[in-house]
């Protein structure tokens, strides 16, 4: 337990800010929710992300670790960060649905189209996500 300890302290003192942005990555509903971490993020506002993560960390080892990032610049690049991780895991998201509907819509489709294939039928089985909310868009004004 004193190595694990001394462990966490060394992540205080050296990589805060790192061990910060993993801790919020690792929050379950982050990508998903409008809540406060995810507006922050969209908004790269440091000020927000702080006040998120001082009201939310728990348990022994995290305790503190905000309380190391002192200046606001250093908030606002973790705040940057983390909209950049979820701009590129919304793209990359996607492009993974981009595929699959290619990949489904081989399967559906016959591959002897004519006018009596082309019913409604066959467009009623594909599915069209939504796309993601951008990051970089003011969320008032779009």
């Amino acid at each position: 337990m004193d190595e694990l300890r001394y462990l966490a302290n060394w992540v205080k003192e050296q990589h805060a800010q790192e061990y910060i942005l993993t801790w919020l990555l690792n929050q379950p509903g982050l990508w998903w929710s409008d809540g406060e971490a995810y507006q922050a993020a969209l908004q790269k506002s440091g000020k927000l992300l702080k006040k998120y993560v001082q009201n939310h960390q728990g348990g022994d080892l995290f305790q503190g670790i905000a309380e190391k990032i002192v200046d606001d610049e250093s908030w606002d690049e973790v705040a940057e960060s983390l909209t950049k991780i979820i701009s590129v895991y919304q793209q990359e998201l996607l492009r993974l649905q981009d595929y699959s509907r290619r990949k489904s819509s081989k399967n559906i489709f016959p591959k002897n189209l004519n006018s009596e294939n082309l019913s409604i039928k066959y467009n009623e089985e594909i599915e069209v996500q939504q796309a993601l909310p951008d990051p970089d868009l003011d969320a008032l004004t779009g």
